[in-house]
C-alpha cells in the first residue's frame, strides 16, 4: 500500500509556498467578482447620465418624426442569436404584424439564426447581420457597416429584442425616430420607450414574455400568441413518412456561437435507457436529431442498444433547420435537453419534454407555459438557474442534471403518448 505523504510533515517550506499562493489567488478570485461588479455599477451610472442628451434629441425631433412615431410602414425588430431565443421572438412577431398588418416588417438577424426569420410569414424581408451581436465575434467596422445598411432603409419604428446596449443604440445610430427596447440594468438610454425587466434571478421572467412586454409597453393587443416555424412544401417532403408511434430524441445541446455549456445535457446512458423503452415497451419509431456535432453523441447512444433495425434512426447532420421542422411536425411526442430543438418542436406544434439544469424553465422553457403537452422538468437545489444573463455561475452544487430520473421522464411519457399505445405495452 502507498503510504500518504504530507506536503507540510515532508516539504514544510514548498507546503508554506504553495499556502501563500493559494491564499492570493482565493483573495484574487473574491476581488474579481468585486471589481466587475464595480464595472457594472459604472456603466449603468454612466448610461442614465446619457439618457439625458438622448432624450433632448428625440424631443427636438419630435415634431418631424411624429407621423412616423404614431403609424409607421417600416417595421425593423432586431434579433441577432441565437436560434432558440429567435424562435422565443415568434410570438412577438404574430402580434406586431396583427397590430401593423400594412407595414413593411424587417428582421435583422445574424447568419446562424436567419434560418427562423426566413420561415416566418410574418416577416417581409430578413437583413443578415453577420456575427453583429455575438460577443466577441465581430468589430467596430463590421457594426460600423450594419448601421449604413440600415440607415438605408429609413425604418420608423425598432423593436430591439436583446438586452445589449450596443444592440439597442443601433437603431438611434440608424436614425429610426422610434426605439423600443427591454431597459436591462438601466442601459437603454438610447431607446425612446424602454421597458423594465428584471436583472435578478430571483425573479425570472420568460423570454417569450420580455419580448411580447415591448408590445405592451405600446398598447398592443395580446391574445395568446404561439410560436410558429412555417416549413415549405419542399421540406415537408423531404421527410419520414407520417407514423402515428414516432419520437424525436435530442441528447445533444448546449452549443451556440460564442457559447460552449454541455452541462445542459441530461446523462446520455439516461436516454439510452429511455430509447430502450420507448421501443420495446410502447412499440415506438425513435429519431435521434441533432447538427453535425451531435451526430457522434448520437452514435454513443446506440452502441450496445438491443432494438430492432430500423427501430431508430440517426438524422443528427443530415437535416437542415426546416428539414428537421418538417421531421417533428411528424412525430407525437420530443424529448431532450434546453436546447433550439427543444423550442422548434414547440413551434412546430408538438408535445414536448424538456429536462432542465443550470437553466432555468421559468425562462426558456417550451411556450406557452401554460399549454399542458408542454413538460418541463427541473429540480436545482436552489432554485435559481446557474446560468443567467448569458454567463454561467459558479455552481457548488451540480445535481440539477442527476435529480431528473428516468422513472420521472417515463411517467410523463405514459401520460403524453397516445391512449391506445398505453394498452398494448
Amino acid at each position: 500500500m502507498a503510504t500518504p505523504i504530507s506536503l507540510g510533515r515532508r516539504f514544510p517550506r514548498m507546503a508554506k509556498a504553495s499556502g501563500t499562493r493559494a491564499a492570493s489567488l482565493m483573495g484574487l478570485l473574491k476581488l474579481k467578482p468585486q471589481r466587475l461588479r464595480l464595472r457594472q455599477h459604472i456603466i449603468t451610472i454612466l448610461c442614465h447620465i446619457l439618457r439625458v442628451p438622448f432624450a433632448l434629441l428625440d424631443s427636438v425631433r419630435y415634431p418631424f418624426t411624429r407621423q412616423a412615431r404614431q403609424h409607421p410602414r417600416s417595421i425593423v425588430v432586431i434579433k441577432p442569436c441565437c436560434l432558440g431565443d429567435v424562435l422565443m421572438t415568434t410570438p412577438f412577431l404574430e402580434v406586431i404584424r396583427r397590430a401593423y398588418p400594412q407595414a413593411t416588417i424587417t428582421y435583422v438577424v445574424g447568419t446562424w439564426s436567419k434560418v427562423v426569420a426566413e420561415h416566418q410569414p410574418a416577416i417581409n424581408r430578413v437583413i443578415d447581420s453577420g456575427t453583429v451581436g455575438i460577443p466577441g465575434r465581430y468589430s467596430v467596422n463590421d457594426y460600423k457597416k450594419l448601421v449604413r445598411v440600415l440607415r438605408k432603409q429609413r425604418f420608423d419604428l425598432a423593436f430591439v429584442l436583446d438586452r445589449s446596449p450596443r444592440l439597442t443604440f443601433l437603431p438611434w445610430l440608424a436614425g429610426v425616430p422610434r426605439r423600443v427596447g427591454p431597459d436591462s440594468l438601466g442601459r437603454g438610454f438610447s431607446l425612446t420607450d424602454r421597458v423594465a425587466v428584471s436583472s435578478s434571478p430571483a425573479h425570472l421572467q420568460h423570454q417569450a414574455e420580455i419580448y411580447l412586454d415591448l408590445a405592451r409597453k405600446l398598447g398592443l393587443t395580446i391574445d395568446h400568441p404561439r410560436m410558429s416555424f412555417e416549413t415549405t412544401e419542399e421540406e415537408r417532403r423531404a421527410a419520414l413518412p407520417p407514423s402515428p408511434m414516432r419520437v424525436a430524441l435530442f441528447p445533444g445541446g448546449g452549443s451556440n456561437p460564442g457559447m460552449e455549456l454541455t452541462a445542459k445535457r441530461w446523462p446520455l446512458e439516461r436516454y439510452r435507457e429511455l430509447a430502450r423503452r420507448l421501443v420495446h415497451e410502447l412499440s415506438a419509431e425513435v429519431i435521434l436529431i441533432g447538427g453535425p456535432d451531435d451526430a457522434a453523441l448520437n452514435e454513443q447512444l446506440l452502441e450496445g442498444l438491443d432494438v430492432p433495425a430500423g427501430a431508430i434512426i440517426n438524422l443528427a447532420g443530415k437535416t437542415s433547420i426546416g428539414q428537421l421542422a418538417a421531421q417533428l411536425e411528424r412525430c407525437v411526442l420530443f424529448i431532450g435537453n434546453d436546447s433550439s430543438p427543444m423550442h422548434l418542436a414547440a413551434a412546430v406544434g408538438i408535445p414536448v419534454i424538456a429536462i432542465f439544469g443550470p437553466t432555468s424553465p421559468q425562462e426558456y422553457g417550451p411556450y406557452s407555459l401554460d399549454d399542458p403537452r408542454h413538460i418541463a422538468l427541473w429540480h436545482h437545489p436552489t432554485g435559481q438557474p446557474c446560468f443567467f444573463l448569458g454567463k454561467m455561475q459558479t455552481c457548488t452544487h451540480c445535481t440539477c442534471m442527476q435529480a431528473v430520473t428516468i422513472e420521472e421522464v417515463w411517467s410523463v411519457v405514459r401520460s403524453l403518448m397516445p391512449m391506445r399505445d398505453h394498452s398494448s405495452a
